[in-house]
């Protein structure tokens, strides 16, 4: 019998690659002004929705199965301190969390096509005007990284995340200073291109969210929250 650790590693690598899909997806949306494409995005999400569904029963499954398997072997009574990176019931748990986090990046990748698909904003303002080409080149980076790193079971992108993540939320600030003191931008643009900065700002948190958890999945080190202490500070929603 086939343990449910591997249909919920399937299922969570195909998650992933999905999401990710759906993030290059997105940039050729915004950079080619692909208004068909931002509709396939949207229409593709209940694949991801599914695929989260799917990945909450496993992990449930999972992490009931490693707890009986754990008592079976005389685990139960391990002290908590220590770490064993291999152990089945850590990965079905840190598997909810990282699953929780894909799901939002899909979500935040649909919200980007919902508002392009208004077609309010004008076309090359992802191609030919920095920052928002910066922005979407970042944010891509970071969804890749997360995901590779996923694969391949490694933390390997971490202080490189970490860099560009500071990158992406200082050029989501620039950007918002830059477009809400344009004299020739009108409100409805405005509003529109703000709501697209604020997910593709998100969606870079949510990728770093699932760096992070790799790192304790594979070290048993919690450190969100530990670094960038006031990331807060250069966010554009307190932009002054």
């Amino acid at each position: 019998m086939i343990s449910k650790f591997y249909y919920l590693r399937k299922n969570l690598y195909s998650m992933a690659e999905l999401v990710l899909e759906q993030v290059i997806m997105l940039g050729d949306v915004l950079e080619n002004d692909d208004y068909a494409l931002a509709d396939t995005i949207v229409s593709r999400d209940d694949l991801i929705d599914e695929l989260e569904k799917e990945n909450d029963n496993l992990s449930q499954n999972a992490i009931l199965e490693a707890i009986t398997n754990r008592n079976i072997l005389g685990m139960g009574d391990v002290d908590s301190d220590i770490i064993l990176k291999k152990d089945p019931l850590r990965f079905a748990l840190s598997a909810i969390r990282i699953t929780r986090n894909m799901e939002r990046m899909g979500d935040q990748v649909v919200n980007c096509a919902e508002v392009f698909r208004y077609k309010t904003i004008r076309k090359g303002l992802f191609k030919k005007e920095e920052p928002m080409g910066l922005i979407l080149s970042r944010v891509i980076t970071l969804a890749g990284m997360a995901i590779e790193s996923l694969v391949e079971e490694k933390e390997r992108f971490m202080g490189s995340v970490n860099t560009i993540e500071d990158e992406l939320n200082g050029l989501c600030t620039e950007a918002f200073k830059k477009y809400r003191d344009a004299n020739d931008m009108e409100k409805v643009e405005f509003a529109d291109i703000y709501r697209i900065i604020l997910a593709l700002e998100r969606l870079g948190d949510y990728s770093v969210n699932v760096a992070e958890e790799l790192v304790r999945l594979n070290t048993g080190k919690d450190i969100r929250h530990l670094e960038n202490a006031s990331l807060g500070q250069n966010s554009i929603r307190h932009a002054g």
